[in-house]
């Protein structure tokens, strides 16, 4: 592993890519890069943290750990001793990436767009930050001085809109050129970083798979309740295109490789039909006599009293939906941020409430008002919360959607079964991940709470009709990678997987094992 000849690793991050659409569209010739190379590497799917909590796939494909122990799970989360939900800081994260495990041990890297990703001040590689991440969650930022200033100069402006920036379900041909167009921008600013610095690493992002995921499925999918207006001749699948664009790019990046690059593509989450049951959640606890805010009460009142509106809610109330989204898109992202929050935040009951729902529209994530975990608590410790925990899960287990008498729930995972670790306190401690079979939109059964009901999912923020499923893969390309069976691979092996490559030897801390060498 020493001289100029030391093999050097490409890791490509396609953020929210779905294996089973690339394995389907690289068959039908939609994908030839991606057929090329599965054919001429090794494919393997991959188990993944996004089977409970699907944002924390990245942070665990980073740190080599499940959530108990980084602690990133939302965009959105509540951090034990404060109670309120704020927006996730990348700071959170109790344990550092893997390029930093490289750059100490003096391999050279560079680090393009990471998802979630956190500024390493001693870095000695490249870093850059939101440039074209689908969501960001800090500002524009380079390691090196001017860096993201030239890559802005030499390519321009990432075309494609950032999540915040996408408050409506988008024209349909309009967003998938945009990001088609961002995946071709990503794949030329790529090979410029490639060639114009050494690297024994380097770790880019495609976002594009993730946007077009949450905004693009309904125009390929005929049997989704909500359909797009009709497509111009010859436009079938803009989903579809997006895919072939970023297989495009990768072929590209891939064509300028030499013979001692292992490559490396990996998803830790997928994307299918939004039937996420998640928006009728806080609506399910106050039925149950657990959750009380303005917010609530409309699906059959709890105590037989007409919802009270707090100040905040009544003025925001008073503003049409349509002025507020055309306010928030022209608003800078920290006052977007904060307005989120505070109505978030706005006219809860602490007093009464006992559980509540942290903001989500994919997984249902619940936290137990605790006694000595959030200011406001009121639930005692032990079998008392136990006890609660396990009624909520009897309850959601149980939910069924009336329209197909389907069971809701793929799984119900309680936190302190699933994940351990020092940031166990953090995390919600019930998660609900939905089964897309049951097709749940604007209504759910249980035998305690009845029936709840309210508007389908893709008319409530963030207005997705795709949503996260947990379909992760792998795919290993080139001199580093071994062919044959491997048992059981999981997201969190990719990190000692390319410590393993680069020769340098995996902290303690990794749950994961070296795999595809």
């Amino acid at each position: 592993m020493s001289g100029a000849r030391r093999g050097r690793i490409l890791l490509l991050g396609l953020d929210s890519a779905d294996a089973e659409l690339i394995e389907r569209w690289s068959d039908d010739g939609h994908l030839p890069t991606f057929a090329r190379l599965r054919a001429e590497g090794v494919w393997r799917r991959l188990g993944t943290t996004a089977e409970v909590m699907h944002v924390s796939a990245w942070p665990s494909i980073y740190t080599g750990t499940t959530p108990g122990r980084h602690g990133l799970y939302h965009a959105y989360q509540v951090r034990a001793g404060d109670q309120r939900v704020q927006r996730t800081l990348p700071e959170w994260c109790a344990r550092p990436p893997f390029w930093k495990f490289l750059d100490d041990a003096g391999r050279k890297c560079i680090v393009f767009d990471a998802f979630m990703d956190l500024r390493l001040p001693s870095f000695k590689g490249i870093q850059i930050l939101e440039y074209g991440t689908w969501t960001w969650f800090s500002e524009p930022w380079s390691s090196r001085r001017g860096l993201y200033q030239e890559v802005v100069k030499r390519f321009g402006p990432y075309p494609a809109p950032e999540h915040s920036r996408q408050v409506t379900i988008p024209d349909q041909l309009w967003f998938r050129d945009r990001l088609i167009e961002g995946a071709r921008v990503k794949s030329r600013a790529t090979r410029w970083l490639l060639a114009e610095h050494p690297w024994d690493l380097a770790f880019v992002t495609f976002g594009e798979p993730h946007g077009g995921g949450h905004y693009l499925w309904h125009s390929g999918d005929p049997q989704y309740p909500l359909q797009a207006p009709a497509l111009p001749r010859g436009v079938t699948h803009p989903l579809r295109d997006v895919y072939a664009a970023v297989d495009e790019a990768i072929g590209e990046i891939v064509d300028t490789l030499d013979d001692r690059t292992t490559l490396l593509i990996t998803s830790g989450d997928g994307m299918g039909p939004n039937y996420s049951g998640s928006h009728l959640m806080p609506e399910l606890l106050h039925k149950l006599g657990l959750f009380f805010a303005p917010s609530v009460g409309r699906s059959g009142n709890h105590d037989g009293a007409a919802p009270k509106q707090g100040l905040t809610s009544a003025l925001r109330g008073m503003v049409p939906l349509s002025v507020r989204q055309s306010i928030t898109r022209c608003l800078p992202r920290g006052i977007r941020y904060q307005l989120n929050t505070k109505w978030m935040n706005a006219d809860i009951d602490w007093a009464r409430t006992r559980a509540f729902c942290i903001p989500n529209s994919n997984e249902g994530y619940f936290r137990i008002n605790l006694e000595g975990r959030e200011p406001c608590g009121n639930v005692a410790p032990g079998e008392t919360c136990r006890q609660l925990v396990q009624s909520l899960r009897t309850e959601l287990d149980r939910l069924i959607n009336p329209a197909t008498s389907r069971r809701c729930a793929h799984g119900i995972h309680v936190m302190d079964e699933t994940f351990e670790g020092s940031e166990r306190q953090h995390l919600p401690d019930l998660v609900v991940s939905w089964d897309f079979d049951a097709e749940v939109l604007d209504q759910v059964q249980g035998p305690s709470s009845g029936l709840v009901s309210g508007k389908p999912g893709y008319e409530t923020p963030a207005y997705y009709t795709g949503n996260h499923r947990p379909n992760a893969f792998v795919l290993g390309h080139g001199p580093g990678v071994t062919r044959g069976n491997i048992e059981g691979p999981h997201i969190v092996d990719i990190a000692p997987t390319i410590l393993a490559m680069l020769g340098v030897d995996p902290p303690p801390h990794f749950e994961g094992r070296a795999v595809l060498t």
